[in-house]
């Protein structure tokens, strides 16, 4: 087991009862990303309005654990990620371009909005889950806290009335390879706060 693991079952619930703004932010966007997955690979153009509400979401949660500062009224991901920049600089300037063009997704929603008009397509999904994965892997969180957010739920306890982990795996080349590694983290920290 990993030494490093200190916080216990209860520590954990009190890390996010403490920052329930950000486990909140957290679980939604987790929600909106698995939805997402689903409408795009489903050729579903609201997907990737999903897809920048889940960036958003998740860029809002760091910003609070950073700051402990609400954001309500910003829905631009590039925008939060310069925000999230002044804070801590999490080297998050590669994925301008698809932060950028997640905006423009969400501001197609209504007709009459500004929009660049350039349209969306299926090839920008890995852009998206690498940006999505980086930013779970990022989150400022100790891991026995992160562990027990909803995405590695999803991924690695199954509901059976649920597909989230059926689509939060499908054709996604960014998590492919680092799923036995987060397994192994994931079970690493079941075993040490949920000791049988």
């Amino acid at each position: 087991m990993n030494m490093n693991l200190t916080m216990s079952e209860q520590d954990v619930a009190q890390y996010w009862f403490e920052n329930k703004y950000a486990a909140m932010m957290i679980f939604k966007a987790t929600s909106d990303y698995t939805a997402a997955r689903c409408c795009i690979l489903n050729a579903l153009f609201s997907g990737f309005m999903l897809a920048s509400q889940a960036i958003e979401k998740l860029l809002k949660a760091m910003i609070y654990l950073e700051s402990h500062r609400e954001m309500k009224s910003c829905h631009d991901p590039f925008s939060l990620k310069e925000q999230l920049k002044s804070l801590r600089d999490y080297d998050l300037d590669k994925y301008d371009f698809i932060l950028k063009k997640l905006y423009d997704h969400y501001q197609s929603r209504y007709h009459d909005n500004k929009t660049t008009g350039a349209g969306a397509s299926s090839t920008e999904l890995p852009d998206i889950d690498a940006l999505w994965l980086e930013l779970i892997h990022k989150l400022p969180v100790p891991d026995e806290a992160k562990y027990r957010i909803a995405f590695f739920d999803f991924l690695f306890d199954p509901n059976p009335y649920w597909n989230n982990d059926y689509w939060l795996k499908a054709a996604n080349s960014a998590i492919e390879s680092k799923l036995p590694s987060m397994a192994v983290k994931y079970q690493e920290i079941q075993k040490h706060l949920y000791p049988a």
